[in-house]
């Protein structure tokens, strides 16, 4: 298992007139493989629980285990946690700071005191799988390249530290279509490749129908649902009452179940609705020439 949390609570300001619990006794286990998206109205809880994941917030009360690191222990060994768990947050290119694409990128395997050679090694691959040009981009002012350019140098200095496991905190936010494809395009190339656990905060349903192997929902700092979209997006009643929507896609598919035309689970897509819709045609038409 990548990440099992136990009875997580998180209080902010405690013992104040502003304290307020942001995080109430989640539990949630992140498999290996898994592409987790995490869910939730504003102030819900998503960024507190992914900031507990590599230590950006200290644990309270509760128990993490990340990839067999103990985050409940007295001494944790953030240096080994924060190579094993990349944060990719929202808008990462705001975080761009050095004078050339390849001293960014290079910024944490430095801090890693690797070799020179390990480190050359690491910021060029960690250009290209991002689908940059490595002898193009890597002596430019990152602060010259286009706003999607920018995005993926700053995820590819997440990835030089080679993580086991992403997390992204809307990392489509502000692109506009084609660019959010690319984004997303780029994060399932990553899974296949580098860093095969990815935990994303995301407010788009139909991306999240899409990429999602896992949705954990919070609702007002708990995990009411951990599955599989296909099966949390039946619950559209109940994920209405918590301000959040469902996938086009879904609502379709809802709305013709309750009208007595079966269709699977996964119609979440328009290449699977498509897909049943013709067979469904093709098997009406095959019985009226029968009759």
């Amino acid at each position: 298992m990548s990440i099992v949390v136990k009875n997580l609570n998180f209080v902010y300001n405690p013992k104040s007139p502003f304290e307020k619990h942001a995080l109430v006794d989640v539990n949630l286990t992140v498999d290996d493989g898994d592409f987790l998206a995490v869910i939730g109205h504003t102030g819900s809880g998503k960024s507190t629980f992914i900031q507990h994941l590599n230590g950006l917030i200290k644990l309270q009360d509760g128990v993490i285990n990340v990839d067999g690191i103990d985050l409940s222990l007295k001494k944790v060994d953030f240096k080994k946690l924060r190579g094993t768990v990349g944060m990719v947050f929202q808008y990462p290119e705001y975080q761009l700071f050095a004078d050339t694409v390849y001293n960014d990128v290079a910024f944490g395997p430095k801090n890693l005191k690797l070799s020179k050679e390990e480190i050359d090694e690491r910021v060029k691959e960690a250009i290209s799988l991002v689908g940059l040009n490595f002898d193009y981009v890597s002596q430019k002012s990152p602060f010259e390249l286009s706003g999607g350019e920018k995005r993926r140098v700053a995820i590819a200095g997440v990835i030089a530290m080679r993580p086991k496991i992403l997390i992204l905190d809307e990392p489509t936010a502000g692109l506009d279509p084609q660019g959010k494809k690319e984004i997303l395009g780029l994060v399932t190339k990553l899974r296949q490749t580098t860093s095969p656990t990815i935990i994303m905060i995301n407010h788009d349903m139909n991306e999240v129908a899409r990429y999602a192997t896992k949705v954990a929902v919070f609702d007002m700092g708990s995990v009411v649902f951990a599955e599989p979209p296909q099966q949390l997006f039946k619950k559209q009643e109940q994920l209405v009452k918590m301000g959040l929507d469902i996938p086009t896609l879904a609502k379709l598919r809802n709305m013709l179940v309750s009208k007595g035309i079966n269709l699977p689970d996964d119609c979440l897509t328009v290449e699977r609705m498509a897909e049943e819709l013709i067979k469904l045609k093709k098997r009406r038409q095959d019985e009226c020439s029968e009759t």
